[in-house]
């Protein structure tokens, strides 16, 4: 997802993509090393790229020291998001290395609940990764989306139900399936009822899901201290 930033040409160092998958008909996924130095931050926060066709800051699904995972769905009407998808590996992009936002996990010894929709997944991953590398007792994640063919990362997700304590819950809003149907956030009763109100909940994604979740949650008796976003989209919305 994306928030407000304003940067200098300075703040931008080049980079060498060197992995490009196609997750969906509308989404890839770019593995990007920086050619020197390295990148500052952690999952859940967001870089910047500079291309011909403008800045845009985009959310990492995970960072190491000199490589960013991110996730871009083009479509046709955005200009960075189409220059990437233009791209190949062995291409060089402007990329900004350190990383801001206020996304971040905060504790891996409770319960944690990780909910995304749309690209909003992508930090969302990255802070599900993260979680269950320090071996965080048990997480939820859950993922709404219009259509089947935009459960973006839905094989991996279900991996980490098979060999993780990881519980996965996907829900189409626009399409009949054998899963969930309607909106992500009708699921939370039952997950509240499994991890408690003092888990920890992070959310990111299309900002009326975001800030119907919240509201969701304040409603179920989720202290809002324990309801993590990236802080923007109240305003967005209203």
């Amino acid at each position: 997802m994306c928030a407000v930033l304003i940067l200098s040409i300075a703040s931008f160092q080049k980079a060498t993509i060197t992995s490009v998958t196609e997750i969906s008909s509308d989404c890839k996924q770019y593995i990007i090393e920086l050619n020197e130095g390295t990148f500052t931050g952690e999952a859940g926060q967001h870089t910047a790229l500079q291309t011909d066709n403008g800045v845009k800051p985009y959310s990492v699904l995970a960072v190491d020291d000199t490589r960013i995972g991110l996730m871009i769905r083009a479509y046709g009407t955005d200009g960075v998001a189409d220059y990437m998808n233009a791209r190949s590996v062995g291409d060089v992009v402007q990329v900004n290395p350190k990383l801001t936002g206020s996304l971040t996990l905060r504790r891996t010894d409770r319960p944690a609940v990780f909910i995304g929709t749309g690209t909003g997944i992508t930090p969302i991953i990255g802070l599900l990764q993260a979680y269950i590398a320090d071996d965080g007792p048990q997480a939820v994640f859950m993922f709404g989306e219009k259509t089947r063919d935009q459960l973006l990362y839905k094989s991996l997700l279900e991996q980490y139900a098979l060999t993780r304590s990881v519980e996965t819950r996907f829900s189409l809003s626009r399409e009949e399936w054998h899963g969930h149907t309607g909106y992500i956030q009708e699921q939370l009763p039952e997950v509240i009822n499994t991890v408690g109100q003092d888990a920890d909940y992070y959310v990111c994604g299309v900002p009326a899901a975001v800030v119907a979740t919240k509201d969701r949650l304040d409603e179920l008796g989720v202290p809002s201290s324990c309801v993590h976003t990236e802080g923007w989209e109240d305003a967005h919305v209203s």
